[in-house]
C-alpha cells in the first residue's frame, strides 16, 4: 500500500489541537485495514475506526485511553516480523520436542 503511518506519528495526529489532524490520523489508520494480517484484527480495527473520534479532551483519561488503543492497533499492523518470529519459534520448539 505504500507508506504506513508510524505509531508516534499517529499519536501526534490524534493528540493535535487541530481537528483536521485528528481526522487525518484516524483515516490513515483506517486505510491500514487493507493490509491487516488477520481477519480478526481487521474486524477489530474496522469497529474501532467506525466509532469515529471521541470528544477531544487531551487531558481526559478516556481520550488518552482511546489514543493508546489506536496506537496499539498501529503497532500491531506495523509489526510485520511478529508472525514470522512466532512461527520460527514454534518450529524450533517442535523440533526440540521431536528430537
Amino acid at each position: 500500500m505504500g507508506q504506513h503511518i508510524t505509531a508516534q506519528a499517529l499519536r501526534e495526529q490524534l493528540m493535535a489541537p487541530q481537528a483536521i489532524e485528528r481526522v487525518h490520523g484516524l483515516r490513515a489508520l483506517e486505510l491500514e485495514l487493507a493490509e491487516c494480517p488477520t481477519a480478526a484484527l481487521a474486524r477489530e480495527l474496522e469497529a474501532f475506526t467506525a466509532r469515529g473520534i471521541p470528544y477531544y479532551a487531551p487531558q481526559d483519561p478516556g481520550y488518552q485511553a482511546w489514543v493508546a488503543k489506536a496506537v496499539s492497533y498501529c503497532e500491531r499492523l506495523n509489526d510485520k516480523t511478529a508472525p514470522a518470529a512466532n512461527a520460527a519459534r514454534h518450529s524450533r520448539r517442535a523440533a526440540r520436542h521431536a528430537a
